[in-house]
């Protein structure tokens, strides 16, 4: 089941990145990080970390909808109230979701957007006191963010998986082609 999902998301990011665009539509990269907050049962075991992102949007035509792939890393340690087994343990989310984003108004000002993805998120658990493991779930994702002149921009998202959720607010730099 899993390598059908993964084969049907790799189709879905090849697809949008391949997508016709016109030749005034912009391509942007970008990266951001900044802090990760645990919720649900996740944040009953987990502290406050911190997470990266990159990525590339694909303008579609003059519309401001862009569709496009990001990366993820991120890094929690563990509530000190779990024992000396979970002593120095850490708790890591990763993985590559598709997005889709619609920016409001037009650039160079403050422009306000919106974003949504899916894809495959790895959760990883490892520990001085016991062997790593992890696990790979569909995951998703949704936010709202505000960019800025010369590529800069703060957003908050909440991410998740069926057993990891979390909130990110992040700052970042992101650069047209």
């Amino acid at each position: 089941m899993l390598k059908k999902s993964v084969l049907f998301l790799a189709t879905l990011a090849f697809v949008g990145i391949a997508a016709p665009t016109q030749a005034d539509a912009q391509t942007t990269l970008y990266l951001g990080a900044g802090g990760s907050f645990p919720t649900g049962d996740f944040g009953d075991f987990a502290n406050t970390g911190w997470m990266g992102v990159g990525g590339a949007i694909f303008g579609v035509g003059d519309s401001g909808f862009g569709v496009g792939g990001e990366i993820f890393y991120g890094q929690n340690n563990t509530k000190d109230e779990f024992g000396t087994l979970f002593e120095n343990s850490k708790t890591s989310p990763y993985g590559v979701m598709a997005i889709a984003d619609y920016a409001f108004g037009s650039p160079g000002g403050l422009q306000p957007y919106l974003f949504g993805g899916l894809g495959l998120m790895v959760h990883r658990f490892s520990g001085d006191n016991f062997e790593s493991e992890s696990e790979s779930q569909f995951g998703y994702q949704f936010g709202a963010g505000l960019g800025f002149n010369f590529g800069l921009f703060v957003e908050g998202r909440y991410m998740g998986s069926s057993d990891t959720q979390y909130f990110g607010a992040l700052a970042g730099w992101a650069f047209d082609l």
